[in-house]
């Protein structure tokens, strides 16, 4: 039998390699819980197979065909080489939602919070790491562009000032978990290492720009070791995975992953998982290892996490002392990992020169492996040869076996230059690909550049290969089989989903280079489609009601689902099986667990983003009282994962107007946070403060809540800067929240004043008000919500937004409102809400020379909206809506002017001269919108038309129309 040996070769023993893969040889008679001295007897000939070799940075260098001298920061296999910097520089794959310098990352959100330290920790708190790292970040590259030029001397003082400022912040964590200093457990062994001596600056010279890349890493790696926390990792982001995910999905607590490596010893956390290990007793330099941490690394507060950290690892290590195996020694390896009952293989291994050897087809149509064929899936590395594979592969005994290959991708998503890729490759039927399948049909792509992986020695090391990009998949099928444990004897539907779910790169749908595209961990443990496949079930009170996905989106978003801690089951055909969800639609229930059909489940909670979304036809709704619930709202609402009980939601309107400074479309942004339960919650922004404050049900434009709106104008006069309210539950039923809100812009005309004595009062001064906002809203029933406010607004220099030229207004006005609203959800999709308001105003201050008389000015404002879902088709929507604007009903200001009261004497004296301000004709607005999507989701048309009607000299009377297409591409 030939075992080529793969430890630390040259060119010369590459070109062994290669030739290894076309020679016969012999294969080993198995024995489980061999610890063979040396190669058993020979059998039936077979080719050597070795464990996926790791991306060699050329023929010239020395290569480890694991991993050993292979320098990931050569040319192009590492993102990390020359300029491209992960801590500081053109391109950071750690920089946006995943950083992993910064506490707050919301895809980290939930109960698992890798960011959370020991109360007694010594390590460096996180708001201290993130500047550090800024900081070190900085230096480093002006270090090294000072070595890019040769001034190899002030390059070491900058070296010195780093390991200064590297030990002020780390210095007592190190010394606190090795009882050595920080010099002699971390800076001289990471110096030893490089050959560098910062007193000798000339040792700096011969330093490669990877090696200076590489030793920044490890100095990165190093020091994050003693973060007392779990170690965040660029694949997480590139992936698309979270702990909060994996906590929800159940771990893998009951499931059994099959890893065919190099035996896992030295590494306590990962030796807790293992249920049985078979084979030979290699290590091979800590390969095994380094996948299996991937997979099933504890959550526990430091180095690496896995995906499934619960699942039970079946290993078997086909490997011998060469650290090299045949296809025997993996068929009987395969056999002995299912004997341990597990539903998904990993193998990282492979023959060099090919993504999919032709001698997997002896594997798995091996009669003694195609008992396993219809409850396995297995996984493999597509190899790092850099090679698109051309060779077709008679598929023949295999048929039926449900696999994938894993190719490498960098943390921006292209295909790593060593990844081995699938091309136009066949698996023949009977010598035709009529019948057969594509190898790219049965190839996705993952992380696999510079991944945190444990070392076997409680720490952490980086390796890059596919080996380290197929546990990444692995891991995500365990997720599917420990929530869904029909799946594990479903391994077709299993990788359809993770196919399916994948996201699409390269040239569009299935290639040559990226096969499905990119792991999208996260889709895969959601919906494929919300649009299709999936029945609705609404839990309300113990009870359950379906749905269909029409009906859902014709209704909206309804307000009792949040106060009746309402949650969705979903049930999802996939293939031959089915999967099941549950959603909260309450944060009430978000983060808990509930009890169906008999079984304890935890709610995904990131899934409710995107059934609202589906509901709300594509408009993130929050479930408090956003009018964008119903479908039509100018102001984008996101609501974050629930973490630990807590909610965010963002709100945003008008980004163009901080870019373009235009003052007629006032920015608006807002954030809300929830506390466990939603009993209190926290709002602040700028922008639609009268918005933000008494949002209700229909009325989801800004426009409803406008200076001539009809949902209490007053408090929009006071709209348009900061804002903020609280808010607090009562009960299940009612709530009353507190806010404020304030403007302070330029001089604004009230459209209510129009004959020309009016505008004599107009003046340049900056117009001022803030207004407290008192609110209680109450579900009276299931289908009706009543809300009432009471707003107190003051205006420092004006009276209803008339300003007064020469102190005429010097103490402003208070005004006092009224506002009762009220939305009701009737039968044939139809919501109704309505508001009317009462208000008073009064000039402030008993010697202001304009001053109001008789009980101050009168005014009133009401609106009235109908929603009407499913018009003329399942998923169009109508709004109808008819507004006054703020009309004053009654109202008289006096003017205190000076003036000859005595014609006989000449005597001076003050005479109040009163005049009406009523208005004697309303305003009145009718407004209609219409919006259906076009055919497939498209794109959505939309019709618009306001008719308003009052005074013929008021310029706001008229009609308007339009219509508006838009198109997705």
């Amino acid at each position: 039998m030939v075992r080529s040996t793969l430890a630390k070769t040259t060119k010369t023993g590459i070109t062994a390699i290669m030739a290894g893969a076309m020679l016969t040889g012999s294969s080993i008679a198995y024995a489980q819980n061999a610890d063979p001295a040396g190669d058993p007897a020979a059998s039936t000939p077979a080719p050597p197979v070795t464990s996926a070799p790791e991306a060699a940075a050329s023929s010239e260098n020395p290569v480890d065909p694991l991993y050993g001298n292979i320098n990931p920061f050569y040319g192009n296999i590492s993102p990390f080489w020359g300029t491209i910097n992960p801590f500081y520089g053109n391109i950071e794959p750690f920089w946006g939602t995943i950083n992993p310098f910064y506490g707050n990352i919301t895809p980290f959100w939930g109960t698992i919070n890798p960011f959370t330290q020991d109360a007694n920790s010594v390590a460096p708190a996180w708001g201290t790491i993130q500047p550090f790292w800024e900081s070190v970040g900085q230096r480093w590259n002006t270090a090294s562009t000072k070595m890019d030029r040769g001034q190899f001397w002030s390059a070491a003082q900058d070296l010195k000032a780093i390991a200064a400022e590297s030990e002020s912040i780390w210095g007592d964590a190190v010394t606190s978990a090795t009882g050595q200093s920080f010099a002699d457990a971390f800076l001289n062994p990471l110096y030893a290492k490089y050959g560098i001596d910062p007193n000798q600056h000339g040792s700096l010279a011969s330093l490669s720009e990877g090696d200076r890349a590489q030793f920044f890493m490890d100095w990165f790696d190093g020091l994050m070791n003693f973060s007392g926390t779990d170690r965040v990792d660029h694949w997480m982001h590139t992936a698309n995975w979270a702990p909060s995910i994996t906590q929800q999905q159940g771990s893998g607590e009951h499931t059994v992953i099959g890893i065919l490596d190099a035996n896992i010893s030295g590494d306590i956390d990962l030796e807790d998982n293992i249920i049985a290990q078979t084979g030979f007793k290699s290590n091979v330099s800590g390969h095994g290892i380094g996948v299996a941490s991937l997979i099933v690394a504890a959550h526990d507060g430091a180095g690496v996490m896995g995906i499934a950290p619960n699942a039970k690892v079946a290993l078997h290590n086909p490997f011998d002392h060469t650290g090299t195996t045949n296809w025997n020694d993996v068929r009987n390896g395969i056999n002995a990992l299912k004997v341990r009952g597990a539903s998904v293989i990993n193998m990282s291994l492979g023959a060099p020169g090919y993504t999919f050897a032709p001698e997997w087809v002896d594997v798995f149509g091996h009669v003694s492996t195609e008992w396993h064929r219809d409850n396995t899936a297995y996984v493999l590395a597509a190899g790092n040869d850099g090679v698109t594979q051309t060779q077709d592969v008679e598929w023949g005994s295999a048929q039926g076996t449900n696999f994938l290959v894993v190719g490498s991708v960098a943390p921006d998503g292209n295909i790593s230059t060593f990844s081995n890729r699938p091309g136009e490759a066949c698996l023949l039927v009977n010598g035709s690909c009529n019948g057969g399948d594509y190898l790219k049909n049965n190839f996705v792509v993952a992380p696999g550049e510079l991944l945190l992986v444990s070392d076997g020695q409680g720490g952490t090391v980086r390796r890059t290969g596919t080996s380290f990009a197929a546990p990444l998949v692995s891991g995500a099928i365990a997720l599917l089989h420990d929530r869904w444990p029909w799946l594990a004897s479903n391994p077709e539907t299993s990788i359809e989903i993770i196919k399916r779910s994948a996201q699409d790169l390269g040239e569009e749908g299935v290639d040559g280079v990226y096969g499905h595209g990119l792991l999208d961990i996260t889709a895969s443990q959601s919906p494929l489609d919300f649009g299709s496949n999936l029945r609705f079930f609404e839990e309300r009170n113990g009870s359950y009601v379906e749905h269909s996905a029409a009906s859902l989106q014709a209704a909206g978003i309804q307000s009792t689902w949040e106060t009746d801690e309402v949650h969705f089951v979903l049930y999802e055909y996939v293939g031959t099986s089915v999967r099941d969800f549950a959603v909260p639609l309450s944060s009430l229930v978000s983060g808990s667990m509930t009890t169906y059909y008999g079984a304890q489940q935890q709610y995904q909670n990131f899934l409710t983003q995107g059934l609202t979304d589906f509901i709300s036809g594509g408009n993130s709704g929050s479930g408090n009282d956003s009018g964008g619930l119903l479908g039509f709202t100018d102001v984008a609402q996101y609501t974050t994962p629930d973490r630990g009980g807590w909610q965010m939601s963002i709100a945003a309107a008008s980004p163009a107007a901080y870019l373009t400074g235009e003052t007629g479309d006032v920015p608006h942004s807002a954030i809300r946070a929830a506390a466990p339960g939603s009993k209190l919650g926290f709002t602040a922004g700028h922008g639609y403060g009268a918005m933000a404050l008494t949002s209700e049900g229909g009325f989801g434009l800004s426009t409803d809540y406008a200076t001539d709106g009809g949902v209490n104008p007053l408090l929009a006069l006071a709209s348009g800067g900061s804002f903020f309210a609280t808010d607090y539950s009562l009960s299940k039923a009612t709530k009353v929240s507190l806010g404020y809100t304030s403007r302070d812009e330029a001089a604004i005309d009230n459209p209510v004043y129009r004959d020309t004595s009016r505008l004599a009062l107009l003046g340049r001064e900056n117009y001022k008000a803030g207004a407290m906002n008192l609110r209680v809203t109450h579900q009276a029933s299931k289908n009706v919500s009543l809300s009432v406010n009471y707003t107190r607004l003051r205006e420092d220099n004006a009276l209803l937004a008339v300003q007064g030229e020469n102190g005429l207004l010097r103490d402003g006005s208070n005004s006092e409102t009224l506002t009762f609203s009220g939305t009701a959800q009737l039968p044939e999709k139809i919501t109704v809400s309505a508001s009317a308001t009462a208000g008073r105003t009064k000039t402030a201050g008993s010697d202001q020379i304009l001053s109001t008389s008789n009980g101050g000015v009168m005014t009133s404002a009401f609106a009235l909206t109908a929603t009407k879902n499913s018009v003329l088709g399942s998923r169009d929507r109508l709004r109808l809506s008819v507004s006054q604007p703020m009309h004053i009903e009654r109202g008289e200001l006096q003017l205190a002017s000076a003036e000859i009261v005595d014609r006989a004497t000449g005597e001076i004296g003050t005479v109040n001269r009163s005049f009406g301000i009523d208005q004697n004709k309303r305003l009145i607005t009718g407004e209609m919108i219409y919006a259906a999507p076009l055919a497939g989701d498209a794109g959505e048309v939309s019709f618009f038309g306001r008719a308003t009607m009052g005074d013929e000299t008021d310029e706001r009377s008229g009609i308007v129309a339009g219509a508006r297409l838009s198109l997705q591409f």
